[in-house]
């Protein structure tokens, strides 16, 4: 990786999605009112902004570099991690999601690499788990700017990701196994 790969446009951003990580945790646990919750759903609404810029300029502007493809998914499972660890300590439902989420992106991680390994093409992510991963991230908004420790309304929006969330995991499974089955096909006529 150059320097200039390294430092794009695209990179930078990603980076900084990475910085705010620290920073939102400092001010959600040091929260004392209603503002601070604003000030913090602020921060994850800067966060998705910046995310979707770094996507746009990286294609629009042909900036997508192999580490970008590194960097990119590991600032958003940090993100996404910490914002459901932190929502945990407010919200009792998200014990559930959090559970889906780490073993969603652990199958992923390893099945990946595993089927990377075999030779075979790994896909990247699919329209199911960014659809749930958008609405995880508008719902985690919304529970850290409002702060409706366990309320009905709360519970509900929580009960609806822990839904799609099991729906993106057991339809990424589907597709870890369809890949695994093709390369075992393929090295077996070969």
């Amino acid at each position: 990786w150059t320097i200039k790969d390294l430092f794009n446009i695209p990179n930078c951003l990603c980076y900084f999605r990475i910085i705010l990580i620290p920073i939102f945790l400092h001010r959600y646990f040091l929260a004392s009112c209603k503002e601070d919750y604003y000030l913090c759903a602020f921060i994850l609404i800067l966060s998705g902004i910046s995310d979707f810029l770094d996507g746009y300029i990286a294609r629009h502007y042909h900036m997508v570099t192999d580490f970008g493809k590194v960097i990119d998914p590991i600032a958003d499972k940090l993100t996404q991690f910490t914002v459901a660890v932190v929502l945990i300590y407010t919200y009792s439902w998200m014990w559930f999601l959090l559970g889906i989420i780490v073993i969603k992106d652990g199958m992923l991680a390893l099945g990946g690499l595993y089927l990377y390994e075999k030779g075979a093409q790994v896909k990247g992510a699919s329209w199911w788990g960014k659809i749930s991963t958008a609405i995880f991230d508008i719902v985690a908004i919304i529970l850290v700017g409002i702060h409706i420790p366990d309320s009905p309304i709360s519970t509900i929006m929580i009960i609806v990701c822990i839904i799609l969330m099991g729906l993106s995991l057991v339809l990424y499974a589907k597709q870890l196994l369809q890949m695994y089955w093709e390369c075992k096909n393929e090295q077996k006529t070969n």
